[in-house]
């Protein structure tokens, strides 16, 4: 098993190259304070978690199997050093595949993101025409990693912790 780390957002890459740790958040779990999804003249820096967990792209599959006996995850945000390199939902991962295998081939690249400094009325747009409830944040090099955008389960407002 990889190191646990912590994502450090004012250095806007992961405190360890070899952490494990997850998107752990479910829907359900927004009882801290929302920002309104209808929120006018709001940013996505301002609504998204700005220290999102996330796992190396160089951890295993039984390091992703370890995450997702916690039933509330669903999803795995992968990093390579500082630099988004996909997500693993937890139904996407085959049960044959091999424990040593690293999770970074099993990663989907091609997810929705969005910069933190677009207007919080698109992230809206690209949530409600995926149905999704995440929104991975990218600084502008579209590369690293700087937060995550989570709609409550009732798509009223975003969840920010």
């Amino acid at each position: 098993m990889s190191k646990r780390g912590a994502f450090d957002a004012s250095l806007r890459k992961p405190a360890s190259c070899n952490n494990r740790l997850e998107i752990a958040m479910e829907s359900s779990d927004c009882s801290n304070p929302k920002v309104d999804r209808e929120a006018a003249e709001t940013q996505v820096s301002e609504a998204m978690v700005s220290a999102p967990k996330a796992m190396s792209a160089h951890g295993t599959v039984a390091d992703l199997r370890a995450m997702f006996t916690n039933p509330h995850v669903r999803t795995a945000l992968l990093v390579d050093g500082p630099e988004f390199a996909g997500v693993v939902h937890r139904d996407a991962l085959p049960d044959d595949a091999p424990d040593d295998q690293p999770a970074g081939e099993l990663a989907d690249r091609d997810v929705p993101t969005i910069g933190p400094d677009a207007p919080l009325s698109e992230a809206v747009r690209v949530l409600d025409a995926t149905g999704d409830n995440r929104l991975v944040v990218l600084d502008p090099d579209g590369r690293t990693l700087r937060g995550l955008l989570c709609l409550a389960a009732d798509r009223s407002g975003f969840c920010q912790s």
